[in-house]
């Protein structure tokens, strides 16, 4: 089995990823052995339940045997069950599809397993396994199984009466009045015990299914209010201890590891017009308090995502929102010398609902949405697509190129250490992603993972104290904080694999992708976001998903 070592604990807290709301799939753009492979892994919404895998390998290589199964943070490759196989799609060279099931709930994964030329290779895909859905019955088998439920029910009855009154009577007797008696007797007996099975029966089935409502996936929330202190405004993010009901030891927030450097990533997007976007890195004030400068942004409500992942490799984002108040004792757009953290940042775009804006004209993104925007600077983004029709849990690979003023290619440099950030949010909020050029899976689940199932340990012991880890933590992020862009960055990119476009037609351009398959219809905005000169640069484009 061929593998690259696990980096020491510490060094691996520095190389961590994304999370979303819900359980939309998970995207991974990667290696396995030689060859590069795009996943997409639709978790299963009801645990236990079945997981739906397909896997491209566009060199489509011969021979080989691809095969997958669930390992679990808590259990390891020792406590896994055996693999399944994926199956060749026919009429689609390279594509290969499958399913298996997943039969508990936390930090999962996803082992993928190829044999080639005598040789295995894997790879693991973090999945965040929690029931997100309550499937009800259908009607074509509500209806037989009612039908034979009543049957059952009078078959029942009839056995008691029977056998409460003379089941052999000779030929030509007359019934006896206390037999029959009896057999009524028995018709109410079996009657009052059939309706009391069915009473329990009933009880259990409710009590069963509050437990599963309680055990449904529930993000976590906060409250987010505004603080002014020496004439800067914050936001202070309180994280609401009731949602934490859920996960017990693996939602602990003291447990939080940093992700690209970042204890949080920070989403806000003012609602409605979604005109407004920023992305900051709160510093932690304790285990449940996060406080972050705010940019000059209007006044509006805003919704809020938080990214997180944990020691456990449990990835996920909080949710929050609040709102600036329009008057005039408070407006943040009439302070422009705000000087935000070096890797905060925020920008204006057109609204989804084709207003105009007053904002200033200078700082204004007003770019033609799906096919190109104008960025800060003379910047330039151009979303590569014909126009084609976007359809649901198809996946896509979103290419976007970046050009200079003068019209040329732009040079990209990595930002947290990835060549490109994207945002995806549905208009009514109700879908949001954060997206890496190697899809929407947390490489820092990833990679606590691989650490986990190397050291061969299982179930929820030796985790790190509550009191001494979060301190150790913020310590890495003070060594990080300090080190010149150029060494952070290179660190915290590490071993990561960023895939370039092989299209000839891309070679003179500075691109970036991102592979995405859109998880309901409905109108989207993505926001993407590179470096430039060592600038931040963000655009937005809109799209309708069928």
């Amino acid at each position: 089995m061929k593998r690259k070592s696990v980096l020491p604990i510490l060094i691996l807290l520095w190389y961590l990823s994304s999370s979303h709301i819900g359980s939309p799939g998970v995207i991974y753009e990667g290696l396995l052995g030689p060859y590069r492979i795009l996943a997409n892994i639709q978790p299963a919404e009801v645990v236990p339940g079945i997981a739906r895998v397909t896997i491209i390998i566009p060199e489509n290589p011969e021979n080989i045997t691809l095969e997958v199964r669930p390992v679990y943070w808590s259990a390891g490759l020792k406590g896994t069950p055996k693999a399944d196989p994926m199956v060749a799609v026919l009429g689609e060279p390279g594509k290969y599809e499958g399913e298996l099931w997943f039969m508990n709930s936390g930090t999962s994964s996803v082992q993928v397993m190829m044999q080639a030329n005598g040789q295995t290779f894997e790879a693991i895909v973090p999945v965040m396994a929690w029931p997100t859905a309550k499937n009800s019955m259908t009607s074509e088998l509500g209806i037989p199984l009612t039908i034979l439920g009543i049957f059952l029910v009078i078959l029942m009855v009839t056995i008691i009466s029977s056998a409460m009154s003379d089941s052999i009577r000779d030929p030509g007797k007359e019934r006896n009045p206390a037999v029959d008696k009896r057999r009524k007797y028995g018709i109410a007996i079996g009657s009052v015990i059939m309706l009391l099975v069915l009473w329990g029966g009933k009880t259990w089935w409710d009590s069963e299914s509050e437990k599963y409502n309680d055990y449904l996936f529930k993000p976590i929330e906060a409250n987010s209010r505004i603080e002014s202190a020496a004439g800067e405004h914050y936001l202070h993010l309180a994280i609401d201890t009731a949602t934490l009901k859920q996960g017990k030891t693996s939602r602990k927030l003291s447990l939080i590891v940093p992700d690209h450097g970042k204890l949080m990533h920070l989403f806000l997007i003012r609602k409605g017009d979604l005109d407004v976007f920023a992305h900051l890195h709160p510093e932690r004030l304790d285990s449940l308090n996060f406080k972050v400068k705010l940019p000059p942004i209007p006044a509006g409500d805003y919704h809020v995502y938080a990214d997180i992942t944990r020691f456990t490799g449990f990835s996920e984002t909080i949710i929050s929102d609040f709102t600036i108040p329009e008057n005039s004792n408070f407006q943040l757009i009439s302070n422009t010398d705000v000087i935000l953290g070096r890797d905060d940042t925020y920008t204006f775009s057109n609204p989804v609902s084709g207003k105009k804006t007053s904002l200033d004209g200078d700082i204004m993104i007003c770019g033609k949405p799906g096919i190109k925007t104008d960025l800060p600077g003379g910047y330039s983004a151009v979303w590569e697509t014909d126009g084609e029709n976007f359809e649901t849990g198809t996946l896509y690979n979103l290419d976007f190129a970046l050009f200079d003023p003068e019209g040329n290619a732009a040079k990209l440099e990595p930002y947290l250490g990835m060549m490109g950030h994207a945002v995806v949010l549905k208009h009514d909020g109700s879908v949001y992603i954060h997206l890496h050029p190697t899809g929407n899976y947390s490489m820092g689940s990833q990679q606590m993972l691989l650490e986990r199932f190397e050291s061969g340990k299982i179930g929820m012991q030796n985790l790190p104290s509550g009191l001494s880890f979060p301190d150790s933590i913020d310590g890495v992020i003070k060594v990080l904080h300090q080190m010149p862009e150029k060494e952070r960055d290179s660190l915290l990119m590490g071993n990561m694999v960023h895939l370039d476009p092989t299209d000839p037609d891309h070679i003179e351009h500075s691109m970036v992708s991102f592979p995405y398959a859109f998880p309901q219809p409905g109108n989207y905005r993505i926001w993407v976001q590179v470096k430039i000169d060592g600038k931040i640069v963000n655009g937005a484009f809109d799209v309708e998903v069928e």
